[in-house]
């Protein structure tokens, strides 16, 4: 790992904030007509001086060879002010480098790098539809802390029986 370049922050915030609100939008969260501002408002507020946001890692994932396949986004405190308790904001493998291995070594190798901060906990948010990453995670020894649900309601009544 190494960390983020200004112009790789730069296509990294782009990324971000359309897949931040497709996922929205895809958990019936936000509608797509403002999912994408929503996405950039919170980017910008939790990144507001990109690469040189205090108490951020924004750290890329390489091969030996400098070939790159992934990043991570650690917040080492939050909420600010949390004490030890890091929060991981995105970590992503590129699709043609998924199911190698690279996802396990990128997750441990940003617990390693946020534990050399002297933080002891770290937590992450992961969508219910996505059982590839929650089976990552809870391989890797983390529990769930919560959990949330909805319903699609028909108008004028629910979809289910009496």
């Amino acid at each position: 790992m190494r960390p983020m370049s200004s112009t790789e922050f730069d296509a990294f915030r782009e990324r971000e904030i359309r897949g931040y609100a497709n996922e929205q939008v895809s958990a019936g969260n936000w509608t797509q007509d403002e999912a994408e501002s929503r996405s950039a408002e919170q980017t910008d507020s939790l990144l507001p001086l990109g690469i040189e946001t205090p108490g951020t890692l924004l750290l890329i994932a390489e091969t030996p060879e400098g070939v790159q396949i992934g990043h991570v986004w650690v917040a080492l405190q939050r909420p600010p002010g949390s004490g030890s308790r890091a929060w991981i904001y995105d970590i992503e493998i590129e699709p043609e480098h998924r199911g190698k291995g690279f996802g396990r070594a990128l997750l441990v190798a940003a617990e390693e790098e946020t534990a050399r901060h002297g933080i002891s906990k770290i937590g992450l948010n992961v969508f219910g539809s996505n059982t590839t990453a929650r089976s990552l995670y809870e391989s890797a020894g983390y529990q769930v802390a919560s959990t949330q649900m909805y319903k699609e309601l028909v108008r004028g009544g629910t979809s289910g029986s009496h």
